[in-house]
């Protein structure tokens, strides 16, 4: 048997997972916690993402409304987002994340039972204080478990395990909504429940799991200077952080505006059903698997703007073949070039947490949070007025030409954070 030959892909695949399985084995207990939770966590969010628009729409929201019940979302956010990274900073991170587990299955559930509109929006701020609460994924507790050089290998590879957890759930989410009734309302309510339960058990387990960082335990006990004075001293030991707070904060403006609407134009102008829609996401998803961890692992090798530089185009061919997509291949390549700007965000945020020390990790989080929510409050409002005012093309129109005008004009008058350190 050990010597028969597989095929090339094959070798290609089992040589990735072996790399990848060694990586993770490397780093700390509190990375391998955080890759689980994100991907369990990932896995359950997929059940219901393609279809969140649709169900509230279905309870009796139109696209302004959507479009403003995603703002309320961002800005709970946003005034939550500062004193929170304050407080992970002084009392730990492990609480946070336990209580975030509390609120995702709190949120899920008031999904499930809404009877109407007005429940996404508790619903909605449940779920954007918890998302708030974990930070970015695994970029915090990354900071504190791997190296400076391995940080965008990790943050990509948190996200391609995420990805082969939720591999299947979209085409399992549309095989229970045509056992429930189809792509409606009741259709898709089943989901929310089983959401329910699995952010319950994901929450028993991050509690026996997840240990408080060592620089959570001695930190606290140290500096008990003011909470804007925390802040203040951030901004004055480190003037670049000023500059990149812009760049960051309108790195996620164009998903901010785009994501409400993406599966609601597919499905009410373009034709998608719930499997056409359930293959958009697994295509998306498999695109992550294949370059995410390649991607970060250049990053690495290469410099972290290089490979943004590179990824931009790819996400605006994404926008323009969804725009002008005349049948369901062009759909699903569309669908698989998206996931393009969420590797970009990611060795976006491995960038961006290289930039201060571990030890102020959560002010810094708590402080682009801020920033971001400054300008993705208004967004998904403003991408709900121009669905309904000059046309839903022009909601993913208008972020690729903002996005290549502002964002990638400003990174070039951004230092590169890799700079100095060995290659890998």
């Amino acid at each position: 048997m050990d010597n028969v030959k597989r095929p090339p892909a094959a070798n290609s695949i089992a040589s990735t997972l072996n790399r990848a399985t060694g990586f993770i084995k490397r780093q700390k207990r509190n990375y391998r916690v955080a890759i689980t939770r994100s991907a369990a966590s990932s896995f359950l969010m997929n059940l219901t993402a393609q279809y969140d628009s649709i169900y509230t729409v279905g309870l009796g929201a139109d696209s302004v409304l959507l479009g403003t019940i995603s703002s309320i979302g961002n800005a709970i956010s946003t005034l939550i987002s500062t004193p929170t990274g304050w407080l992970v900073d002084r009392y730990g991170i492990k609480r946070f994340y336990v209580l975030a587990m509390g609120l995702m299955a709190a949120g899920a559930l008031t999904y499930a039972l809404a009877p109407s509109w007005g429940w996404i929006v508790a619903a909605t701020i449940l779920l954007s204080v918890a998302m708030r609460l974990t930070g970015t994924g695994c970029s915090v507790i990354s900071a504190d478990s791997v190296r400076n050089r391995d940080r965008a290998t990790a943050q990509n590879l948190c996200v391609s395990f995420a990805s082969i957890a939720s591999l299947i759930a979209p085409l399992v989410a549309a095989y229970l909504i045509t056992l429930s009734g189809g792509l409606g309302t009741e259709g898709i309510r089943p989901l929310y429940y089983i959401r329910f339960v699995g952010y319950g058990l994901v929450l028993v387990f991050v509690a026996l799991q997840l240990r408080e960082p060592n620089h959570n335990r001695t930190d606290k006990a140290r500096a008990r200077t003011s909470f804007i004075g925390d802040f203040r001293q951030l901004f004055a030991d480190q003037p670049l952080l000023r500059r990149w707070v812009i760049v960051a904060a309108l790195t996620g403006l164009p998903m901010a505006m785009t994501s409400p609407f993406l599966q609601l134009y597919a499905h009410e102008v373009k034709g998608a059903d719930q499997y056409m829609l359930g293959i958009m996401t697994t295509a998306a998803i498999l695109t992550r698997l294949a370059f995410g961890i390649p991607l970060g692992r250049l990053a690495d090798r290469v410099g972290r703007k290089k490979v943004i530089y590179l990824l931009a185009p790819l996400w605006y061919a994404a926008n323009l073949l969804l725009v002008f997509s005349t049948n369901s291949a062009t759909l699903v390549l569309s669908a698989s070039l998206q996931t393009f700007y969420a590797i970009s965000s990611g060795i976006t945020s491995a960038m961006t947490f290289e930039l201060v020390p571990v030890e102020r990790m959560g002010k810094w989080s708590g402080a682009l949070g801020l920033f971001r929510g400054l300008i993705a409050i208004p967004a998904p409002a403003i991408g709900g007025v121009i669905w309904r005012e000059l046309g839903p093309q022009y909601v993913f129109l208008i972020p690729l030409v903002i996005d290549l005008v502002l964002r990638i004009s400003l990174l070039t008058t951004v230092p590169e954070t890799l700079e100095g350190e060995p290659a890998a």
